[in-house]
């Protein structure tokens, strides 16, 4: 029989045993290994003395230094001529049989059966994590991404027969990113561009940042954080561009505070906004108005109801984000 395995490396050490965890789909059974010093590299002047390394990593003759790096935690050990670089995790498993009849030769037929159960593996791994991250306050826990899980087929003694699809392109993905903090080797246009930035009265604005977080949350699937920051940084480019409107007119600070802390964003982007700025998002820009109500819903949906985003729904809110920080630096440049 053919079987589905889903393994991760937790990002801390936990008690062996089963936990059934619970999903929106179903409650699902993650088994969980016992901490273990696993060596990324090992440095010894005679190969026996790999054998000698502790199985924590910790221990009599043996100096060691820990340290957390998403998604692993890990650990330096240095014994008498014998040196090794590894991570200190428990890891997790879950199984799912695949009916008989099933090939998995056949990629139309098992490519389904495997997204979905990625989705699943990917959801109960979180759940325990994100549960773990809460009852010990470990903060600096991330969630997992999928190119943090393996997803394999295997037959019940354990032979591979089929290895996960995305290995390659996750590989290629991940030297990509470590490539993006080469900056120097950017474009001549990228550097005018950065220029200009550095020149304009605020080279980045507190919504800017807000938005740089958003995305950060969504890359650490964070999704129902994601889209809560994108409601704050309209908020605060809104509110940036309606306090220097209202300046501009006399408005006391008192009123301006009061005006700012008592209306809806909505009311911001269309009656303050025309009133203090000549510009309204609903009668300027339609299409992007309908754009705000959908960002609005997503909001509302997951913080005053609960409802589980998704990373699609943190996407789409990125995106409408910017487009909306762009529009109104528009108006903020027609009204100098």
């Amino acid at each position: 029989m053919a079987t589905l395995v889903a393994f991760a490396s937790l990002p801390f050490g936990l008690r062996s045993g089963t936990y059934m965890v619970r999903t929106p789909a179903e409650n699902v059974a993650v088994h969980v290994t016992a901490p273990h010093f696993s060596p990324f590299l090992t440095v010894v002047s005679r190969p026996e003395l790999a054998q000698s390394i502790p199985s924590d990593g910790q221990g009599e003759g043996f100096t060691s230094y820990t340290w957390y790096d998403h998604p692993f935690v890990l650990r330096a050990t240095f014994g008498r001529n014998v040196a090794a670089l590894g991570s200190i995790n428990s890891c997790a498993t879950i199984f799912r049989p695949l009916p008989d009849d099933l090939d998995v030769r056949d990629a139309s037929a098992i490519g389904p059966v495997r997204e979905r159960f990625a989705e699943l593996a990917l959801n109960a791994f979180n759940n325990l994590v994100g549960a773990a991250r809460l009852k010990a306050r470990l903060y600096h826990v991330f969630d997992l991404r999928r190119d943090d899980i393996e997803l394999t087929i295997r037959r019940e003694d354990g032979t591979l027969l089929q290895d996960d699809p995305l290995h390659a392109t996750l590989a290629q993905e991940e030297v990509a990113q470590a490539g993006r903090f080469d900056l120097a080797g950017r474009s001549d246009q990228w550097y005018a561009e950065l220029e200009a930035t550095l020149q304009r009265p605020e080279p980045v604005s507190l919504s800017d940042d807000l938005l740089i977080e958003a995305e950060r949350a969504l890359a650490q699937r964070f999704p129902r954080q994601a889209i809560a920051t994108c409601h704050i940084a309209v908020e605060i480019a809104a509110s940036a561009l309606l306090t220097r409107g209202m300046r501009k007119r006399g408005v006391p600070n008192k009123e301006i505070d009061e005006v700012l802390s008592t209306r809806s964003l909505t009311s911001k982007l269309d009656v303050l906004l025309r009133a203090y700025t000549g510009f309204s998002l609903k009668r300027h820009n339609p299409s992007l108005w309908k754009s705000f109500n959908l960002l609005n819903d997503l909001r509302n949906d997951a913080v005053h109801h609960g409802r589980h985003a998704t990373t699609e729904d943190a996407q789409l809110a990125l995106n409408i984000t910017r487009e909306l920080v762009a529009w109104l630096d528009m108006v903020s440049a027609r009204n100098k």
